[in-house]
């Protein structure tokens, strides 16, 4: 999927508040979670989703989808990983930029 039917579809599914966010090559975030669920799409790089019962990996082309308050880590590869995200619900913006 390219970055514009990304967006067709995110808004479509009621996501907004756009956001390109850059991950450094090999490296964990804390375990947390969100009040709002999240659509991704990876732009470049290797992009992990990391759960207390196993991990997703996603290459660039894919997209995934994390509902609200799902316990997760985000995690690079060894290049590191540019995605394009968006949100929806609590604490989301619904404008699109």
């Amino acid at each position: 999927m390219n970055e514009e039917q990304f967006r067709q579809r995110a808004q479509e599914q009621g996501y907004g508040d756009f956001q390109a966010k850059d991950y450094v090559p090999n490296k964990d975030g804390p375990l947390h979670t969100h009040e709002f669920s999240v659509m991704l799409l990876v732009v470049g790089g290797q992009f992990t989703l990391a759960f207390e019962d196993g991990t997703t990996d996603y290459r660039p082309g894919e997209v995934c989808e994390l509902a609200a308050n799902v316990m997760h880590t985000e995690r690079a590869g060894p290049t590191g990983a540019k995605v394009l995200l968006a949100k929806r619900g609590s604490g989301a913006s619904t404008a699109a930029t």
